[in-house]
């Protein structure tokens, strides 16, 4: 696999990471998809223990910022207010420019700053081109847009994806 889509660490799911094994990598802002990531595909409902987690990030001096493609904010917003976040939409990742505007809010730069997200064109690609700490989780769910399943998904196959 290319060192532009191979991701740095690769979990079943969000809350399965310790924020502590990110703050010991110096970690200090993490960036967060939102569809599949998480929340299951146009989906407005945050699992209880992924809440759990997102309140845990706080406490070890990691803040987060939800990150989405979403072209307006009728689906960002209610979850990231669930989850006392802030976000953006219109990230259009994987090009630079949304994930600069969410290290800014978070007032991080690239070495102190990871993405969290389930595409490797989108989140971890463009990750690596800015030089975060990059981290691939398996979809929530099976459903995804008929971009993502038609055309994103067979090409993170061909590029050698691997899933847990």
């Amino acid at each position: 696999m290319s060192p532009y889509w191979q991701p740095d660490l690769m979990i079943a799911r969000v809350d399965l990471l310790a924020p502590g094994t990110l703050a010991a990598r110096g970690i200090r802002g993490l960036l967060l998809d939102l569809d599949n990531t998480l929340t299951p595909w146009k989906s407005l409902e945050v699992a209880p223990e992924t809440a759990a987690w997102v309140a845990s990030l706080g406490a070890a001096g990691v803040g987060a910022c939800i990150i989405s493609n979403a072209a307006t904010a009728r689906r960002v917003r209610p979850v990231a207010d669930a989850l006392g976040l802030p976000w953006i939409t219109r990230a259009l990742k994987p090009l630079p420019h949304g994930f600069r505007r969410a290290m800014a809010m978070l007032e991080t730069t690239p070495d102190t700053t990871a993405i969290i997200g389930d595409q490797l064109f989108t989140d971890i690609w463009g990750g690596k081109r800015l030089g975060l700490y990059t981290i691939l989780v398996s979809p929530l769910s099976p459903r995804e847009s008929l971009f993502t399943r038609a055309l994103q998904r067979p090409l993170e196959r061909a590029v050698g994806r691997k899933t847990l």
